[in-house]
């Protein structure tokens, strides 16, 4: 469906349509991924990705030709009790020939603008959107007035332990059975960080996250009390050939200290380090252990609406971890 006849201001300038990306624009834009990224994305990743959802987001054409996108995924959040829809702007590609002009001209601004424009904000679908683009993209798309800042994911680093036995508490793989007890550890992590911005990690989420994941396999763990069963804490973590990346947690903070000490001897046998990202905001949580701490590449940008001075509620507020971006 197209949203506008063109855009752009003038016979010298590039002109586009402006449609929504549907589902029947979904080849048309594996294609357009390959064509800027140089590798192709399966049809079952991108169906993953976009499970559920009628909008995939903004599309830009020249002549009839697919040269941007403006990805949306759906996340839904808690802040206080009360939950809120927000989307998880990802995908977002220009065609080579169409990036001469970065500025409020150009393909880039013209997608996302649309895109937050017409879903993001008061009156619209979503609360607000984020991301997690690398620092070149989110200085770009700040520079344009798109992006503004909300905090930055921090990189952990860990060395493995050996096992121990240990009194009081064991660490196992979570079967797929057992998943309702992600349900019993969301609701006691909701209760411990009623003043931050948590994107759900209920029993349904950590299915179509880690077990759904059409070409990735993870390690899903729980910590339980060793007499009585009852969940402390879940992980959720990825096995690279060098290294072990813990990509989920849910619990509550009281968790943490222990959450880290099992992932850690988790890995000893493989003598792996272990690799967490962590938003700024609740990283100093995981870092009593730490090996080392510093700031990643990847920023956390938030929309930015035309003409607001202030910094929204949520800057600077999020629980984020790696498992939340749609890329690891």
């Amino acid at each position: 469906m197209s949203l506008a006849p063109e855009v752009g201001g003038s016979a010298t300038l590039p002109r586009w349509t402006v449609h929504s990306a549907l589902p029947e624009s979904d080849e048309e834009l594996r294609a357009l991924f390959q064509a800027v990224f140089g590798h192709a994305m399966s049809c079952a990743q991108w169906e993953w990705k976009y499970q559920g959802v009628a909008l995939r987001g903004t599309l830009l054409r020249r002549q009839g030709r697919a040269v941007a996108f403006f990805g949306g995924m759906p996340r839904r959040f808690v802040h206080a009790g009360q939950g809120l829809e927000a989307v998880q702007n990802g995908d977002v590609m220009v065609l080579p020939d169409e990036r001469g002009v970065f500025s409020r001209q150009g393909a880039l601004y013209q997608a996302a603008a649309h895109f937050f424009g017409h879903h993001v904000g008061p009156g619209h679908g979503y609360a607000f959107a984020f991301g997690f683009p690398s620092e070149r993209h989110f200085k770009l798309g700040a520079k344009l007035g798109l992006y503004a800042q909300a905090g930055r994911m921090m990189e952990l680093r860990w060395v493995p332990l050996p096992a121990q036995r240990h009194r009081g508490w064991s660490c196992t793989p979570l079967q797929a059975p057992r998943l309702a007890d992600l349900d019993v550890l969301w609701r006691r992590m909701q209760r411990d960080w009623p003043h931050l911005y948590l994107p759900v990690r209920d029993a349904a989420r950590w299915h179509y996250r880690y077990l759904q994941h059409p070409t990735q396999s993870y390690v899903l763990l729980v910590l339980r009390q060793f007499l009585t069963g009852r969940p402390l804490a879940a992980m959720a973590l990825r096995e690279h050939p060098t290294h072990c990346e813990w990509l989920d947690y849910v619990g509550p903070q009281q968790g943490i200290e222990l959450a880290v000490l099992a992932v850690r001897e988790w890995v000893g046998a493989k003598g792996k380090p272990v690799t967490a990202l962590v938003s700024d905001s609740v990283a100093a949580l995981f870092s009593a252990q730490a090996e080392t701490v510093h700031p990643s590449q990847i920023q956390i940008p938030v929309n930015a609406p035309p003409g607001q001075t202030t910094a929204p509620p949520w800057a600077g507020r999020f629980w984020f971890m790696g498992g939340d971006t749609d890329f690891l």
